[in-house]
């Protein structure tokens, strides 16, 4: 239940933040940690061998990884810039970055609750995870490089760090002391729930004076921008796959893996390397993918008994 409604803890949590940003402000140096440790609750629920059950399909594998990391970034940078023309340039790369990173954590709870095939959204998460620290680094040099700074090696480290150690740790614990970790499994998604919650409070204290000072109109653009580039993200993520033959149910797992993206960790990059104001793209996407997500999965699973399968097998 908490983790259902983390939509609604980050709409509780931002006025908060933004009247009493001394409770948050104090997070600052654990904020990449904290973040590390969400990535390791993700690598708690993966094994080697997942990755080794999918080694007699690597069309389905790759197709979700192409759409991951062709679809978003390229539509984030389309996006930002038609939408937030005159806007600080900042945002324009926030955009960019949200879409270049990983999926999210959350997608795959949406599959399971769509009934798509959780072993390939849990490995397609994984994968995503691992190579994203060479991907998202050179993506956002490429669309946002001439726009904003991007130090992609400095990028790289910091990804090293909060995605790929921990959740190569996480893999190789499960895989290690399986039995002992199916202990804690069942309060994984709450505490990344949490985790991210208090990070987003931390983000909105520290740019509270730049944001307050916005206009209105910029919070609407941010919000059309953050849920253009979602639904964009499910269409394309379930069109492409559909034109390249993957069966229905596998296409409805690369939508969901390709739309819902790591906006925790796009959160947590944007503020280490341009400011509190350039993670409010992430931040908006966050609020949309969790308000909007659950709807299209009810889309999605009714899609799925339609073709005959029940939900969540």
């Amino acid at each position: 239940m908490i983790s259902s409604l983390l939509w609604l803890w980050v709409l509780i949590i931002t006025p908060v933040s933004l009247a009493f940003p001394n409770l948050f402000l104090p997070l600052k140096p654990v904020i990449k940690p904290l973040l590390g440790s969400v990535i390791l609750s993700m690598g708690l629920t993966l094994k080697f061998k997942d990755f080794k059950s999918l080694a007699e399909k690597p069309k389905i594998v790759l197709i979700g990884l192409v759409t991951q990391y062709t679809v978003m970034p390229i539509l984030g940078w389309l996006i930002a810039t038609e939408l937030y023309r005159g806007l600080p340039e900042v945002f324009i790369a926030g955009q960019v970055l949200t879409g270049s990173c990983p999926t999210g954590v959350v997608s795959n709870v949406y599959n399971f609750l769509a009934g798509a095939n959780l072993v390939l959204s849990l490995a397609l998460s994984g994968i995503n995870t691992l190579i994203s620290p060479v991907l998202t680094p050179i993506l956002t040099k490429v669309f946002a490089g001439k726009i904003v700074k991007v130090d992609a090696f400095k990028l790289f480290l910091d990804m090293v760090q909060i995605t790929l150690i921990p959740v190569v740790l996480g893999v190789w614990i499960n895989s290690r002391f399986g039995e002992r970790v199916k202990r804690i499994k069942p309060y994984l998604p709450a505490y990344s729930t949490v985790a991210v919650v208090l990070i987003v409070g931390f983000v909105v204290s520290a740019g509270r004076g730049k944001s307050l000072s916005l206009p209105f109109k910029t919070f609407e653009l941010l919000l059309l921008g953050s849920l253009l580039h979602l639904l964009f993200g499910f269409w394309l993520g379930y069109v492409i796959p559909r034109f390249l033959g993957v069966p229905k149910v596998e296409r409805i797992t690369i939508s969901i893996e390709t739309a819902m993206q790591n906006s925790g960790l796009a959160t947590v990059l944007a503020v280490s390397h341009w400011g509190a104001l350039a993670a409010l793209p992430a931040i908006f996407y966050s609020v949309v993918q969790n308000l909007i997500g659950p709807f299209v999965v009810k889309l999605f699973n009714w899609m799925i008994k339609r073709a005959g399968r029940k939900p969540a097998e």
